[in-house]
């Protein structure tokens, strides 16, 4: 078997096009927080809606929502006698809103702004072609006088679907332009989402909508109405609503745009295998493989440390920066939207669970490169003192979550335990599923197999970790666990 520990020049999937290097996704300063005390900002809300301290929604069960009692969180939960769409007291013209939500598997909402233009919500977890009818789609316009299949048009789909599971919170960032009415309220332009982002995410840029969309709360445009939350479809929950009455300025700092032959990296047939340099924690990681899967998920490793930097769904990889005129920083960024781990090593030897993790590998630690199998997916290989260890990771569930497997093997006679380190997170809990719940619900983490070890949470200074022990009496132990988001 021969180890690849070199760049390989295989001829990659590049897409030549011309871009422009636009601002920051968002602007978020000074935004002003809509209060979730009580229902007091919304006019007349149905008993549909109430506020909540904490929820739980869960990812196999239609409608199957927990909730705690307090309050920061908007739930609408529809029934036979109940099911109200919500408006907001206050109206907008312009406006920047970005918002957080969360629903249940098979759930369906939207939040329309000025009541009229929708931004959809839906469960579209894994959804390989997004529709207008998707999650972050602009949904179509409806006109019953127009021929049979004719009467909806002018739908919008996302560019990507960069959904996440049903019982996870998603974020939007939308800019949105109001229509235009001169002195005798004559329409003089259409309104316009400037930009929509979801998860991180640039979904939509400068669309045009020439009027509301379908199941609007009204018919006709009007410079200033309230914002509309869709609630006769399903279960959906809000949180941390904030909005400025006006687009942001461009920042002064903002560089000028510039026009740059863009090098897209996707995998097609097979994986694609990357070698370079990526920014994580606000320092240049320079030994690092990005691989990019034919089924949508991909990851950054950190070979130095052989720990995990990032994984992602959507396209794959912009090598602009690495490739064009060898930019400055010469980095390599992901195009999809981003789960973000520690990059401290996966295995380490303590003396006790209570030994602090080390940020990175001893001196003993050597990373001997990786090999490929049939699809171009590598298995990484290095040693550690008296050990060996493959790290192996590999989509799952048709390209709904990344499946990683360490395998370490050795002598198990050292004087301190060896332990894997799944996972560091701000938080960490369990559910009643048996699947840990990472970030307060941001992924899951569903450990498939402990290597005859028992995991546990131990809280730091600041975050959790998620450790297993591992015994090496029969030689070997495998962890296996997935990521799922």
């Amino acid at each position: 078997m021969e180890l690849m520990n070199r760049f390989c020049p295989r001829i990659l999937s590049a897409c030549f096009v011309l871009i422009l290097f636009m601002a920051p996704v968002a602007n978020g300063q000074d935004m002003i927080e809509h209060p979730l005390t009580d229902l007091d900002g919304f006019q007349a809300p149905a008993d549909n809606w109430r506020i909540v301290g904490a929820i739980e929604a869960d990812r196999h069960g239609v409608a199957d929502i927990q909730t705690t009692d307090g309050d920061g969180i908007l739930l609408n939960m529809p029934s036979d006698g109940a099911r109200e769409n919500l408006f907001t007291m206050w109206e907008h013209g312009d406006i920047e809103l970005s918002f957080e939500f969360m629903m249940p598997k098979g759930s369906n909402s939207g939040v329309y702004l000025q009541g009229r233009y929708e931004i959809q919500l839906f469960d579209s977890w894994g959804v390989p072609n997004p529709t207008y009818s998707d999650a972050g789609g602009i949904y179509q316009r409806w006109d019953p006088a127009r021929n049979e299949g004719e009467r909806g048009y002018q739908g919008h789909p996302p560019s990507m679907n960069v959904s996440r599971a049903p019982g996870l919170w998603q974020d939007f960032y939308i800019l949105f332009q109001a229509p235009r009415f001169d002195a005798e309220g004559r329409k003089v332009s259409n309104a316009k989402m400037v930009k929509v982002a979801q998860n991180g995410v640039v979904i939509h840029e400068n669309v045009e909508l020439t009027g509301p969309t379908r199941a609007a709360g009204f018919s006709d445009e009007q410079a200033l109405a309230p914002i509309m939350i869709q609630g006769d479809h399903g279960p959906v929950a809000l949180r941390n609503i904030r909005y400025n009455l006006h687009l942001p300025a461009a920042a002064e700092d903002e560089k000028p745009p510039r026009f740059v032959p863009a090098i897209h990296v996707e995998p097609t047939s097979e994986a694609e295998v990357i070698r370079g340099f990526v920014n994580h924690d606000g320092a240049k990681k320079t030994r690092t493989i990005s691989v990019g899967d034919p089924d949508g998920v991909h990851y950054v490793m950190d070979s130095a440390q052989g720990a995990v930097l990032y994984a992602w769904k959507g396209r794959f990889i912009e090598t602009t920066d690495m490739w064009h005129s060898r930019g400055t920083q010469q980095l390599a960024v992901p195009r999809g939207s981003v789960l973000t781990f520690s990059g401290r090593p996966a295995v380490a030897r303590l003396e006790s669970d209570s030994i602090v993790w080390p940020d990175s590998m001893g001196a003993d630690y050597v990373f001997k490169g990786y090999d490929l199998d049939a699809d171009s997916r590598p298995s990484f290989h290095y040693t550690m003192s008296d050990v060996t260890i493959t790290d192996r990771l590999l989509p799952g569930d048709n390209g709904r979550q990344l499946e990683r497997e360490i395998v370490v093997s050795g002598d198990d006679s050292g004087s301190s335990e060896i332990w894997v380190l799944v996972a560091a997170a701000t938080t960490i809990s369990e559910g009643d599923d048996g699947v840990f719940r990472m970030e307060g619900n941001t992924y899951y983490l569903e450990l498939l197999d402990s290597g005859g070890g028992e995991a546990i949470i131990r809280a730091l200074d600041e975050g959790e970790e998620l450790l297993v022990p591992v015994s090496l009496s029969d030689g070997s132990a495998t962890v296996r666990y997935a990521l799922i988001w």
